[in-house]
Order: structure tokens, then sequence, then C-alpha cells
């Protein structure tokens, strides 16, 4: 299983694409879906539950643009996941091309020990820790 690298492809006109990774792909569908409608350029999103991705499709997949981990706070598989993901992104990717994305914050039942460790992770690699909720209607 190789790694995933940043400049393995040229990029396209215009076009973007984004790899979010998420074990429990509770967020990860809808958060896909607003991506591309609310765009004004072409955007392809891309769903993994983990890295590495399987090899058979490597030559028809597209460049990764930005590789964004999501992190369910309220589980400790989702946080080992995006860890376990980590050794598996060419070290280009830590210029700017990963971030994460934790929800579930704010629910009572969430360690605060979880949430230290999401960010001691984020900060070690120096990538950005956005927060999410989900509010579905």
């Amino acid at each position: 299983m190789s790694l995933l690298k940043p400049f393995s492809r040229r990029p396209a006109l215009n076009t973007a694409t984004i790899l979010l990774v998420e074990r429990e792909e509770e967020f990860q569908q809808r958060l896909a879906e607003v991506l591309v409608e609310e765009t004004a350029v072409t955007l392809n999103v891309r769903l993994a539950k983990s890295l590495p991705l399987p090899f058979e499709n490597q030559h028809s997949r597209p460049r990764i643009d930005l590789v964004v981990f999501i992190v369910n706070l309220t589980s400790e598989l989702s946080l080992q996941s995006a860890r376990a993901s980590l050794k598996y992104l060419d070290p280009g990717y830590f210029l700017g091309k990963v971030c994460f994305m934790a929800t579930n914050a704010r629910n009572a039942a969430v360690p605060q020990e979880r949430l230290d460790t999401l960010r001691g992770l984020a900060a070690s690699l120096r990538c950005t820790l956005l927060f999410a909720e989900d509010q579905r209607c």
C-alpha cells in the first residue's frame, strides 16, 4: 500500500478534489452534498472510511487537493482511525493540505482528554482544526 501523494498528478483548471475521511460516515455524506452545492467552482468530493485508499483504482484517481479527517468526538474509534490513517499520507500533504474537523464537541459525554488529544495532534502536525455541528432539519 502506497502513500497518498499531493503532487502525483497535475491540477485541473478551476477544479479541486477534497477527500473526506470518516470512519463512521455519519456526517460525511451530508457535508459532501453541501460542499458540492455551495461552491462556484467545480468541486469533487471523494469519501473514504480510512486510509490507505484501495490500490486498484490508483491509476484513475484524481489529484487530491485537500484531505479532511472528520473526527466524531463521542467515539474513541473515530480518533484512533484518523490517527492511524495519517501514516498513509505523504509529508507534502502537511503543508496546508490536511485539516481535522471535530464533530459533537459540545456533547457533555465527550471526555476532555479526547478533545485535548485531537488539539495536540492537529497542533503537532500544524494542521487546521475545525469544529462542526450536525444540524438536521
